[in-house]
């Protein structure tokens, strides 16, 4: 299987000279056993919630699926959703909020699958600062808070909470930075407080920071009036046109992510190794650093609170229907 591997910037451009619509469906490619293999484009921002799709590419895993996967890697969200809207890919990794922003758009996107889930207990979306002082989210008025980006779910916990705690957006300064520069923007004290999610965090935290709750947790939380304790931080998206027109190939992708998020349990140490050479961190850092709560499988139910979250930030002015929003299947 040819695995190959384009920076997002290099995608557009190549974009603009081929016809993206279907392109990547010419040419099936066979495995070993002379089995034609489905073609899937797929686009994702590398992080501890989507390394089992980099241990699914690394380990054969979805070749014994029948796919053949091609990987695009990038840190903007809804750049890929425009680009998946326009057929350049088949799947895409996308936040709960994002995915209710583009229904209202009208966009013909569907969640195929959930990549973790995180509570209290286990948490992953948390807040750090530096000021052991400050203990709650109302005190960061006039603060300046680093964001992964200024779009999606994270920060649409945050602006959630805060103005549980009668602020607005407007009483901070949100400031769009990666998350492994979150550490020193921290430290310098071009920042007050970050929000970064595993093993981003852990490394933040073994630097001596104050680690406080997951807001995306909390927020869920008292969106669903304490109805839904587990929270959703990221999902994978496919257009409903193709989920349709290629049932197997979806399923095929969950029962890989399956396979890999098994693989990963049964050896921390190994999913720990491969996210340090993945995500270019140190080992030491990620010995010590909790794995995150892999799962495929999403409901309506807890997507639902997503709309509460949405609606209340003004990321959205409906009310969509979940159920379809969700597809369910082995």
């Amino acid at each position: 299987m040819r695995i190959r591997r384009v920076g997002l910037c290099a995608l557009i451009a190549i974009s603009l000279l081929i016809t993206t619509a279907g392109c990547a469906h010419d040419g099936d490619i066979a495995d070993s056993n002379g089995s034609q293999l489905i073609p899937l484009r797929v686009a994702l921002f590398p992080a501890g919630n989507t390394l089992p799709v980099e241990a699914a590419m690394t380990r054969g895993i979805f070749e014994r699926h029948g796919l053949n996967v091609t990987i695009t890697e990038g840190q903007d969200l809804p750049l890929f959703m425009a680009a998946q809207s326009r057929g350049q890919y088949d799947i895409a990794m996308s936040v709960p909020t994002l995915v209710l922003v583009g229904a209202q758009r009208g966009l013909d996107l569907q969640i195929v699958s959930s990549t973790a889930q995180q509570t209290a207990e286990h948490p992953n979306a948390v807040w750090i600062t530096k000021d052991a002082s400050i203990r709650s989210l109302a005190e960061l008025r006039g603060k300046t808070i680093a964001v992964p980006s200024l779009t999606g779910i994270i920060t649409d916990s945050v602006i959630y909470l805060l103005r549980r705690n009668r602020l607005t957006r407007k009483d901070v300064h949100l400031v769009q930075t990666t998350f492994p520069a979150m550490g020193d923007q921290l430290q310098s004290g071009r920042v007050d407080a970050v929000v970064a999610t595993l093993p981003f965090s852990a490394a933040i935290a073994a630097r001596g920071f104050v680690v406080h709750d997951d807001v995306i947790v909390d927020a869920v939380r008292d969106a669903s009036g304490g109805a839904v304790d587990e929270a959703i931080t990221t999902v994978w998206t496919a257009s409903r046109s193709f989920a349709d027109q290629h049932p197997d190939a979806v399923a095929a992708w969950r029962a890989s992510l399956r396979e890999a998020i098994d693989s990963l349990r049964a050896d921390a140490a190994g999913a720990r190794a491969l996210m340090a050479e993945w995500l270019k961190m140190p080992a030491a850092i990620l010995d010590s650093a909790p794995l995150p709560d892999w799962t495929v499988d999403i409901t309506a139910r807890q997507l639902k609170p997503y709309v509460a979250i949405a609606r209340d930030v003004g990321s959205i002015d409906f009310d969509p229907d979940v159920n379809s929003l969700v597809r369910q299947g082995p």
